[in-house]
């Protein structure tokens, strides 16, 4: 797999983690509303695990991205 396709990979990826956020802070404002706090938890983990990846994969795109840059370089 070359490098191309693995920032299109990750860039989809990382779109994927995005919703997911979205998602969980979606969930757990209706939850929040409706009065049901186990269930608004369970989508404020989900909401912090959706962020952590989409930052992972954004910092993997920007590191494979210099990469892929140093080597044209040479």
């Amino acid at each position: 797999m070359n490098s191309s396709d693995q920032i299109k990979l990750f860039t989809i990826m990382m779109r994927m983690w995005l919703v997911g956020v979205f998602i969980g802070i979606g969930g757990t404002v209706y939850f929040l509303i409706i009065k049901d706090n186990d269930s608004a938890v369970y989508f404020f983990g989900f909401f912090i695990l959706s962020a952590v990846l989409y930052l992972l994969r954004k910092k993997q795109i920007k590191n494979r991205k210099e990469l892929e840059a140093n080597d044209e370089k040479r």
